[in-house]
């Protein structure tokens, strides 16, 4: 069986070889790496492992990377099958986006992709002036509250920028007259978000090419 897992540690020397001791210990094999945020001397890791198909294999696991000093689980999931590249999904998404035929399409397959790719449980397009949603998945807040977010994050009080983080985002559209925003129980890390960023601007500008808006 295959989980990933998203841990916090000490960006330090030794500290990410003791997590994949621990791992090993409990007869573990880590096939994936990704590096999803760095700061203030600490980084969030996601792992792919690949454990025994064993009852408590995963609560061996989470105990095992807790035995590490400073190291810590912020979320578990089970991999269905092979577990795929994370640069091969977004270039598959943006590849999604690029495909479709009309301006409408795009925007479609940019909020699905994202939804997917980032395991949203909500997501809503805004108008740009966020005075009204024109496209809602899932259970959204008011749309009051999301620009009082993205006002936030305007300003510098983005609490995503804390290494903490914080499972929502903002991102304007260009040229579409359109904001999209989502979130999820889970922090949004840095790279993903960079990833998020880059998906956006891919469709904005695919829109443009089509000659049209969302």
């Amino acid at each position: 069986m295959l989980a990933r897992l998203r841990i916090w540690l000490p960006d330090a020397p030794g500290v990410l070889g003791a997590v994949a001791a621990e791992i090993g210990a409990v007869h573990g094999n880590v096939v994936g790496l990704e590096v999803l945020e760095r700061e203030a001397g600490v980084a969030i890791d996601e792992l792919v492992v690949e454990l025994p198909d064993d009852a408590g294999a995963v609560d061996a696991l989470v105990r095992g990377v807790r035995n590490v000093p400073g190291a810590g689980v912020e979320e578990v999931t089970s991999v269905a099958g092979e577990s795929p590249d994370r640069e091969d999904t977004v270039l598959d998404a943006a590849t999604t986006i690029l495909q479709t035929a009309a301006p409408e399409a795009a925007m479609s397959a940019l909020t699905g992709r994202l939804m997917e790719l980032f395991a949203l449980s909500w997501l809503a397009l805004a108008d740009d002036g966020f005075t009204r949603f024109v496209e809602v998945h899932g259970e959204v807040p008011t749309v009051q509250w999301v620009a009082a977010f993205a006002e936030g994050a305007r300003s510098g009080a983005d609490p995503a920028h804390a290494t903490t983080g914080s499972g929502v985002f903002v991102e304007v559209v260009p040229g579409t007259g359109l904001t999209v925003c989502g979130g999820r129980e889970a922090a949004i890390r840095r790279r993903e978000r960079h990833e998020i960023a880059m998906l956006v601007l891919v469709a904005s500008r695919f829109v443009a090419a089509l000659g049209g808006d969302g």
